[in-house]
C-alpha cells in the first residue's frame, strides 16, 4: 500500500497550492457558510461540533464536503478511511484528517488552529507550552513515512492514552526546530493510526519522555 501511504502527505502539499484559489465555486461558497463555529477540543471526545462516534453522516453535515478541495481515502486496513476536510475560513489554511471505522469517527487529527484545548493549545503552540500543561506524555515515533513539506522527518508524537490526546511535531528544516503540526483526539486507552500508516507500524518506538528527536538525531541537522 505505498500508494496509499503518500496520500496524507501530498495533501499537505496541495493546501498551499489552495491558497491560490482567488475564486470559489457555487458549492464550496455555500458549504462555507455552513462551517463548525465551535472551538474546543476535548480529550478522549472531540473537537468543536465534531465527536467521536459520530456517523459519517453526520461528520460531513458538520463538514460539508467541498468538492476539488477536500479528499477521502482509504488507510491501512486497521486504520479505516480518513477524509482530509480542508479549513478554507482560517487565513493560515488547515486541515481536519478524520479518520472512519465501519462509517463511524474514531480519531481525529486536528492541523488547523481553529480549534484549540482548554488550556489555550492549538498548532501555534510550542512544545514547551503543551509540556506545561500535560503531564505525563509519552514520547513516540510511530512511523518514519514523512514529506518534505513537514520537514522531511518522521512526526513525533507526545502521547496520553489514558485521557485520548496527542500531540504530534513536526521539523522546521529552516528554524531547525519541531513545532506542533497537529493534535489527535482518541479514545482513551485505544492506539492512534499515524499518519499514512498502521498502528502496528514496525517503525513505532518509544523515546524518552518530552523528547522531540531520537537519541540517533541531532535536532539542528539541517
Amino acid at each position: 500500500m505505498n500508494i496509499l501511504r503518500t496520500l496524507r502527505f501530498a495533501a499537505f502539499g496541495a493546501v498551499v497550492s489552495i491558497a491560490g484559489y482567488l475564486t470559489l465555486s457555487a458549492t464550496q461558497l455555500a458549504a462555507r457558510t455552513s462551517e463548525p463555529t465551535s472551538t474546543l477540543i476535548i480529550p478522549g471526545q472531540g473537537a468543536g461540533p465534531l465527536k467521536l462516534g459520530d456517523t459519517r453522516t453526520k461528520v460531513l453535515k458538520l463538514f460539508p464536503f467541498k468538492p476539488d478541495v477536500d479528499q477521502e481515502f482509504p488507510q491501512e486496513p486497521d486504520c479505516g478511511i480518513e477524509l482530509n476536510w480542508v479549513d478554507m475560513k482560517n487565513p493560515k489554511y488547515g486541515n481536519v484528517f478524520i479518520r472512519f471505522r465501519d462509517n463511524t469517527a474514531f480519531q481525529i487529527d486536528v492541523a488547523t488552529n481553529r480549534y484549540r484545548t482548554s488550556q489555550g493549545i492549538t498548532t501555534d503552540s510550542s512544545p514547551q507550552e503543551v509540556r506545561k500543561h500535560y503531564a505525563g506524555l509519552h514520547s513516540y515515533i510511530l512511523s518514519e513515512i514523512t514529506n518534505e513539506a513537514l520537514g522531511g522527518r518522521p512526526l513525533v508524537y507526545w502521547i496520553d492514552r489514558e485521557h485520548g490526546i496527542a500531540f504530534a511535531f513536526a521539523y522546521a528544516k529552516t528554524e531547525r526546530k519541531r513545532y506542533l503540526y497537529e493534535i489527535i483526539v482518541f479514545r482513551p486507552k485505544s492506539e492512534i493510526c499515524p499518519a499514512d500508516d498502521s498502528i502496528n507500524s514496525p517503525a513505532k518506538r518509544e523515546l524518552t519522555p518530552y523528547s522531540l528527536e531520537p537519541s540517533d538525531m541531532k535536532a539542528d541537522r539541517p
